[in-house]
């Protein structure tokens, strides 16, 4: 955001929004304060272990796993 606004001039969200990923407790530090993807990363890592400890034979897979948009300053409707 830092860039946008010395760099490019641009203004964070009023000209551009901008979304970060996996909810770092920075994302609060900043401003605006960061939107950002929260994703259940504890239950990500259990699942994993669960998945290989059942059948380490088994070739790899997708589990989906359920993300949170968690709305923050940084983002808005566009201009």
């Amino acid at each position: 955001m830092a860039a946008l606004r010395d760099e490019l001039g641009r203004r964070v969200p009023e000209d551009i929004s901008v979304m970060g990923f996996d909810d770092i407790p920075a994302a609060l530090d900043v401003t605006p304060t960061l939107t950002t993807v929260r994703l259940p990363l504890e239950e990500m890592g259990e699942r994993a272990m669960r998945l290989l400890l059942e059948d380490p034979d088994r070739p790899p897979r997708t589990v989906r796993v359920k993300a949170e948009v968690v709305s923050r300053g940084s983002t808005a409707p566009p201009p």
